[in-house]
């Protein structure tokens, strides 16, 4: 069996996430193209994670990390999507709601935090994900 080809995304932090989510699913990368839903299927993920997938990864690797991209939130104690903590962020201060201004409050010193500086070291921007100059065609 050949080898799977060394491309650019192969060190981007979606295609991290998308290896440990086909290890971690019972039904592998059948079972991860099903909760990626449309456009990412089997072939299209085997073809990704061999490094031959001839189009650009840009929608697959935004469905990666709607889907997939977790963090540990310390005012909670479990895990939540990357969504969760941006939606927290961009919304008006609940000054209505006690448990919602706390959380708020927490979410204003969390490392996850979007603009922090650890999260902007640790985490791909989903919009716009734009090819790299090898995903471009001449």
């Amino acid at each position: 069996m050949n080898a799977p080809i060394s491309q650019a995304y192969m060190a981007e932090r979606w295609f991290a996430i998308l290896t440990a989510a086909v290890a971690a699913d019972p039904r592998g990368r059948q079972g991860v193209a099903d909760r990626l839903g449309e456009g990412c299927g089997r072939a299209s993920l085997s073809l990704v994670l061999n490094g031959k997938y001839p189009a650009g990864t840009g929608n697959i690797a935004r469905r990666v990390l709607e889907v997939f991209d977790r963090y540990h939130c310390p005012y909670l104690g479990t895990d939540v999507q990357a969504s969760f903590c941006i939606e927290v962020n961009a919304a008006p201060v609940p000054t209505w709601d006690p448990a919602a201004l706390d959380l708020r409050r927490r979410c204003q010193t969390c490392e996850h935090r979007p603009g922090s500086p650890a999260h902007a070291a640790s985490h791909t921007p989903k919009q716009p994900i734009k090819p790299t100059s090898e995903e471009v065609a001449p």
